[in-house]
């Protein structure tokens, strides 16, 4: 009998970690009192130096399989992204009284579905470009230079979040068994190391506003020469594959709490969004007592406490069962209506064109003529 490959959770784990780190991320900057040069600073960049990079990274890694992911891109992931617009219009609404309905610009924090979709939908056919990797390094580099590489359709990130998706993928399990090489006080001094440099990114390195770390628009749009953009990424990249190498060595490999986190992270994603926009408008106190001073201990634990009371509710199976329920009705629903409905109009022209002598039309709706439907015939 074959051996039972036993489940490295430190996948799960560092998952679940990441998607922690995302609500806290968002309620810094939400919460008031933010500027740069503090500890919500440090705290902010920190977060936004490596997790979205290990999420695409982690993505990339599970992908090993192109014909599947283009199987299960919509449904995993331009699904909830459309279902994603009309939910957050309605909360949008519900909170201030007017929103904007835009497709081509994901609400929050959904660009990183769309851009997902868009990966693995046509894996299949970059990863048969020699060089490939090269290529996205070298875009990720630029892409901030490049004007038109903006929030539209999420293109800045897109360019420039893709490189570590594809390192994902190109990694298998002999390199994280080689990267998990670092002995106990050679982890201790890299995590000091990118902390320290957290601290002087916050307090040194003011001229590089926290919005460049988002990756989301040229630099030129936000003050920064193209020159520093570009050192900068590469020094991004630096710092993100740090992380990857620290988190790979610190996290357990067994099940636990944040591994069970990691399993159901889409709950957390959504809905941690809603309470983002709650705190945009009442505050992080919602106005049950005074903000409390900047920095000091109960404003920093008023920010973990609840980021982390979303991941507790929001991954906790009765939320995930419903979050499953109601996205997946609906892709019922619709694959129904695409199936029953939409290909009966095919069927009704394709009738009629065969009685008028015309031809017929193929699964696209395009015409075939007489001759083309008499050679398959």
């Amino acid at each position: 009998m074959g051996e039972i490959k036993q489940r490295d959770y430190v996948f799960d784990t560092f998952r679940g970690l990441c998607m922690w780190c995302i609500p806290i991320s968002h309620f810094t900057r939400m919460a008031g009192h933010f500027s740069h040069d503090s500890v919500s600073g440090v705290i902010y960049i920190t977060i936004n130096v490596f997790v979205m990079q290990a999420f695409m990274f982690l993505s990339g890694y599970f992908s090993k399989k192109p014909e599947k992911s283009r199987q299960i891109a919509f449904k995993i992931f331009l699904w909830p992204y459309i279902l994603s617009i009309f939910f957050f219009y309605g909360v949008r609404t519900l909170l201030w009284g007017h929103a904007n309905l835009y497709f081509d610009q994901p609400p929050f924090a959904m660009w990183f579905m769309f851009a997902l979709f868009l990966y693995k939908l046509f894996q299949k056919n970059y990863i048969k470009v020699p060089h490939f990797f090269a290529i996205t390094f070298v875009l990720y580099l630029v892409a901030g230079c490049i004007p038109f590489l903006t929030e539209y359709l999420s293109l800045g990130r897109l360019v420039s979040y893709f490189s570590f998706f594809f390192l994902g993928y190109y990694c298998n399990a002999e390199h994280i068994a080689k990267i998990k090489c670092l002995k106990k006080w050679q982890s201790l001094v890299l995590g000091i190391v990118l902390v320290g440099i957290s601290i002087y990114l916050a307090y040194g390195l003011t001229g590089i506003p926290v919005e460049w770390y988002l990756l989301r628009r040229p630099g030129a749009e936000i003050g920064v020469v193209w020159y520093v953009d570009i050192l900068m990424r590469f020094v991004l990249f630096v710092l993100g594959c740090a992380w990857l190498v620290l988190m790979f060595n610190i996290l357990p490999g067994k099940d636990n709490y944040l591994a069970y986190v990691g399993r159901n992270t889409m709950p957390v994603y959504i809905f941690h969004l809603v309470v983002r926009q709650w705190i945009k408008k009442h505050g992080i106190t919602m106005g049950f007592f005074a903000l409390p001073q900047a920095g000091s201990p109960l404003y920093l634990l008023l920010i973990l406490g609840l980021a982390s009371l979303c991941v507790v509710v929001f991954s906790s199976k009765p939320v995930s069962k419903f979050y499953d329920f109601v996205v997946d009705g609906l892709y019922d629903i619709f694959m129904w209506v695409i199936n029953h409905i939409v290909l009966v109009i095919f069927g009704a022209v394709e009738k009629v064109l065969v009685l008028a002598g015309l031809g017929t039309v193929d699964w696209l709706g395009r015409q075939k003529t007489a001759a083309e439907q008499k050679v398959e015939d």
